[in-house]
């Protein structure tokens, strides 16, 4: 291969390379995680909200992620203290977070860190070094069948 040759293949494999980069990172993503957001679990609101229907989370115990926030209810009744909302991912190093209900915490699925309810510590990440902070916990309000977590 001549050095012209070689010098227009390179440019050109560059340029491929560049478009389609820049086009990808245009593309519109489900939430900001990265992630899809589950069905049913609404995802409404932009960049320091996040909302879901209620009907997603019928029994005590369910749990929904949208727009990078964990749903958990607690509760029975439709009203904010029936309701814990926290970042979807472990601060640690960005496992997804569950909800426990037979042990009432939040446990991490990849290190195994948990949390109480109410976002505090409860056991470090297991077999890694390092180990993380609290979960942060974000307000919550209902407005008929549309819960809303607003994040701080």
């Amino acid at each position: 291969m001549e050095r012209d040759e070689f010098l227009k293949t390179l440019g050109i494999s560059l340029a491929m390379v560049c478009a389609g980069t820049c086009l990808q990172s245009c593309g519109k993503g489900d939430d900001d995680t990265g992630t899809p957001t589950p069905p049913g679990g609404g995802g409404g609101g932009g960049g320091n909200t996040a909302s879901v229907d209620v009907s997603s989370m019928a029994t005590i115990g369910s749990q929904t992620k949208a727009n990078g926030v964990l749903f958990i209810r607690t509760a029975a009744t439709n009203v904010t203290a029936s309701f814990i909302a926290t970042e979807a991912l472990c601060p640690h190093q960005g496992g997804n977070l569950e909800w426990q209900p037979a042990n009432s915490r939040i446990r991490c699925d990849l290190h195994f860190a948990t949390y109480s309810s109410a976002g505090t510590v409860t056991g470090q990440p297991q077999g890694t070094s390092g180990g993380t902070r609290d979960l942060r916990i974000y307000p919550v309000t209902v407005s008929g069948n549309t819960i809303t977590a607003t994040k701080t």
